[in-house]
């Protein structure tokens, strides 16, 4: 190992560098806090095309993620604006989720707007007693969509990825801190205990799941996908909302329901959790078409 790597590896050395990106971290938060919203969402688009345009991370499999889907139905141009914008999203988004934490719910809801049908049915299938879950995808602010079920007062449990940085865990943990949080990697097991005590579980099922998922169609190509929202919804009989948190014009961003699942069982635990899958793909599908800008076509959704 080259000296170089050794210090790297060291832990004193780890431990610094971790804490210096907590406190870059802190000192961005506190500065963010200070933007009105239109500043910030300005300030985050700019920072999305410098990205797009400077920045060569993930910008290829973007492009070719669009280009497989789209590439029969839009122009290269049209591809490429939209690849522009996915990048804005993301960069208004990094900027949105710190400011969460100190909006009161005025505040809150003067950028969101939802119809209250929508909560009087979220309300409706908690009465029945099963808990709820809320499937959610990386769609416009993915972050508020918790942050809005605290704030119309649902008990609320959100899965979440640690990060590796103990002290950006630490902040991102005090941030979420408006509902309780389960660690993907250690408590799964809490995801039945909540809903059998009727409380509602918030988590996002669009990434690749690689060896851990199933593979089943998405956009007519098979996609690795987490078996998680199935399977819980068949072991407890909670209903999955399929709900998303879309940006929409003048600042602004809307609660959307698209769809209620009903777990159903048909046969095989397997072939009724792949056929959840499937309705929550076609979701995700009718929502990424209506809304192409919006979807984080950064990841390696296939493989």
């Amino acid at each position: 190992m080259g000296i170089l790597k050794k210090i790297k590896k060291n832990k004193y050395v780890t431990r610094i560098r971790r804490y210096s990106a907590y406190l870059v971290c802190v000192v961005c938060l506190q500065i963010v806090r200070r933007f009105s919203w239109r500043t910030m969402v300005n300030l985050g688009r700019g920072l999305g095309r410098f990205g797009f345009h400077r920045v060569k991370y993930s910008r290829k499999r973007t492009l070719d993620n669009l280009t497989n889907v789209f590439g029969d139905e839009k122009t290269e141009a049209e591809i490429i604006a939209i690849a522009e914008r996915v990048y804005e999203n993301m960069g208004v988004t990094a900027l949105e989720f710190p400011r969460l934490p100190w909006m009161t719910d005025s505040e809150f809801f003067e950028v969101v707007d939802y119809d209250e049908a929508d909560l009087v049915l979220l309300r409706e299938l908690l009465e029945e007693g099963m808990g709820s879950i809320y499937a959610g995808a990386h769609m416009g602010n993915w972050e508020m969509l918790a942050d809005f079920g605290a704030r119309i007062g649902l008990t609320m449990s959100v899965l979440y990825k640690p990060s590796t940085n103990p002290y950006i865990n630490k902040l991102w943990i005090e941030m979420r801190g408006r509902n309780k949080l389960i660690d993907i990697n250690e408590n799964l097991a809490q995801v039945t205990k909540r809903l059998k005590e009727n409380e509602s579980v918030c988590l996002l099922f669009d990434e690749n799941a690689r060896s851990r998922g199933v593979k089943v169609p998405f956009f007519g190509r098979p996609a690795s996908t987490y078996q998680g929202p199935a399977y819980f919804a068949l072991r407890t009989g909670a209903p999955i909302v399929c709900v998303y948190f879309i940006r929409d014009n003048d600042f602004r961003h809307r609660f959307i329901i698209e769809r209620v699942i009903r777990p159903v069982r048909k046969g095989k635990l397997e072939e009724d959790i792949i056929d959840i899958l499937m309705e929550l793909n076609e979701s995700l599908e009718k929502m990424i078409r209506r809304y192409p800008d919006q979807w984080n076509w950064v990841y390696k959704r296939w493989s």
